[in-house]
């Protein structure tokens, strides 16, 4: 049983109205542009899905480039000794001050 808000109902109803000849016509046209429709939709979601997965491997190779150049960097740094910093002028002169203070 099919209530009169069905869409297909309405339709039909319509194409009633209209005549015969045309009412064929229209429906055909009408299913002709929904399939283009749904096909077009379909193309474009697959296009976006596979987008989204070149980005996500080539996020990936990115995750994996800067881990293996932390992993290099922590096997080259020596584990004693921190990384040395140069002294900034600020850093001498406070020195100078703490020496003359004692």
């Amino acid at each position: 049983m099919s209530s009169a808000a069905d869409p297909k109902d309405k339709i039909d109803a319509l194409v009633d109205l209209v005549d015969e000849g045309y009412g064929k016509i229209l429906i055909e046209q009408l299913l002709s542009r929904l399939d283009m429709t749904a096909k077009d939709f379909i193309r474009e979601i697959d296009e976006l899905v596979n987008n989204l997965k070149r980005n996500a491997a080539a996020q990936e190779e990115l995750l994996d480039r800067i881990r293996q150049r932390e992993e290099e960097q922590a096997r080259t740094q020596p584990v004693d000794e921190p990384p040395e910093t140069e002294v900034t002028e600020w850093e001498k002169r406070l020195a100078r001050l703490e020496e003359s203070a004692e």
